[in-house]
C-alpha cells in the first residue's frame, strides 16, 4: 500500500446534543444551502491524505466529511469511524474532531445522510464527500446537483480529483489492456479541480511536469490544476468553487474566453478529450434542448458526453443563459443580462469520448434563428 495512504487517523470524539449557542445556526451560502465537494481519485493518489489534511488543519472552518463504507482497502477510513450497533442506521456515527470538523460513514442513502447532517444543530461551512478509489463520480454528481429530494439543503459545489503525478501515465496506459476505460480517465474527465499530487517525485528534467499537465488537459481542458506535495494545499483552491452555480456565471465566461484553445487537438489514445464550439447567431431554446437531448440521451453518432458547459445567446432574450450537463442530466437557465460591451455569442464545451467537433458544430447551427 502506498505510504501516503497509510497515515494515522485524527482523534475523534462523539458529538453530543448540548452545543454552544454560537453554533446553533448553520452557516449557509447566499441561497441558503451548504456546498458539497466530491473528492475522488485513484487508489494511492493521496485522497485520504487530503482528507486527513483537512480534518487535522486549523483552518477555522467547520467542515463535514462523509466517507462511504466501501473503501476498506484504505485503513484510515475505517479507523476514523465509531462503528454503529446493529448495522441498520443510515449513518453509523457522527464524530467530531479536534479542529471542529465532523465525520461520518454512510451505509445506505446518501440523500438521507446529507439531510441528517444539515439538520444538526451546528454551524456548518462545507461538506466533503470522499469516494472510493474506484468510484465514478458521475452518479454522485447527478444526485447532488439536481436531486429534488435535497431541495435547497445542499448543493454540489465541485468535483475534485486527486491524481498521482508519478504513476498517472501508468494508470492511464491500462486502457491498452482493458476493454473499458480505467476509472482514472473518468475521474479526470469529470473534475473541476485536479490536485496533481506527489510533484516532488517527478524528475527535475525540464518539461517533465508540463508533459503530465498536457496529458491532463488533453482529457479535460476545463479543470484547474493545483500542484501539491502530500496534498498540502490551500483549501480555498477546492472549497466554494461554485462550479455548478448557474448564477455564478463569471467562471463560465472566463472559461469560455478562449474558444478554440480549449479544444484538445492532440487526441489521447483513449479518445477522451475536450472540444469547444461557438456560434454567433441567436438560437431557439426549444431546438437547443432537442439537440442536446439527442446528443446526451441518444448518444448521436456514437458520442459519449461526460460533461458539458456553456453560455447561450437565446432568441428574444436579453439574458445570458448558462448550460451545464453531467452525463444525461442537463440544465439551461438564465444567469444574468448580457452587458452592452459583451460579444453575445454561444460557446459550448464538451468533455467526452468519441466527440465529433465538426458534427457538433454543424448540428448546432440547425438551432440558430435568422433575424
Amino acid at each position: 500500500m502506498d505510504s501516503e495512504e497509510d497515515e494515522a487517523p485524527p482523534l475523534a470524539v462523539e458529538i453530543h446534543d448540548n452545543h454552544d449557542a454560537d453554533n446553533s445556526k448553520p452557516h449557509r451560502t447566499d441561497d441558503g444551502s451548504v456546498g458539497v465537494t466530491i473528492i475522488t481519485g485513484y487508489l494511492g493518489a493521496g485522497k485520504s491524505t487530503l482528507v486527513n489534511h483537512i480534518l487535522n488543519s486549523q483552518h477555522g472552518k467547520r467542515i463535514a466529511v462523509i466517507l462511504n463504507e466501501f473503501g476498506e482497502e484504505i485503513g484510515v477510513e475505517r479507523a476514523m469511524i465509531n462503528e454503529g450497533e446493529g448495522g441498520s442506521s443510515v449513518v453509523e456515527e457522527w464524530v467530531e474532531l479536534a479542529n471542529g470538523c465532523v465525520c461520518c460513514t454512510v451505509k445506505h442513502s446518501l440523500v438521507q445522510a446529507l439531510e441528517q447532517l444539515v439538520q444538526m444543530k451546528q454551524r456548518l461551512d462545507h461538506i466533503l464527500l470522499e469516494t472510493t478509489g474506484l468510484a465514478n463520480p458521475a452518479p454522485l454528481a447527478s444526485i447532488l446537483w439536481l436531486d429534488d429530494q435535497l431541495e435547497s439543503a445542499v448543493k454540489l459545489d465541485s468535483i475534485v480529483t486527486v491524481v498521482d503525478a508519478k504513476n498517472l501515465r501508468f494508470q492511464l496506459s491500462q486502457r491498452h489492456s482493458s476493454s473499458s476505460f480505467p476509472e482514472a480517465f473518468l475521474q479526470i474527465a469529470f473534475a473541476d479541480v485536479i490536485i496533481l499530487n506527489k510533484v516532488d517525485l517527478i524528475s527535475s528534467e525540464e518539461g517533465a511536469l508540463q508533459e503530465i499537465e498536457d496529458e491532463l488537459h488533453n482529457i479535460n481542458s476545463l479543470a484547474n490544476i493545483v500542484h501539491s506535495v502530500r496534498c498540502q494545499i490551500d483549501l480555498s483552491m477546492i472549497l466554494n468553487c461554485r462550479a455548478y452555480d448557474a448564477t455564478h456565471a463569471s467562471h463560465l465566461e472566463a472559461m469560455l474566453e478562449e474558444t478554440k484553445s480549449l479544444s484538445s487537438k492532440d487526441l489521447h489514445d483513449s479518445g477522451i478529450r475536450t472540444i469547444c464550439i461557438s456560434e454567433s447567431q441567436q438560437v431557439d431554446l426549444d431546438k437547443v434542448r432537442l439537440w442536446l437531448e439527442e446528443i446526451l440521451w441518444d448518444k448521436k453518432d456514437g458520442m459519449d458526453v461526460y460533461r458539458c458547459k456553456g453560455v447561450l445567446r437565446i432568441q428574444d432574450s436579453n439574458q445570458l443563459h448558462t448550460l451545464q450537463a453531467v452525463r444525461e442530466i442537463y440544465d439551461i437557465i438564465p444567469a444574468r443580462q448580457w452587458r452592452s460591451e459583451e460579444n453575445q455569442i454561444n460557446k459550448i464545451v464538451f468533455i467526452g469520448h468519441n466527440l465529433n467537433e465538426d458534427g457538433l458544430s454543424d448540428s448546432f447551427r440547425g438551432c440558430t434563428v435568422t433575424n
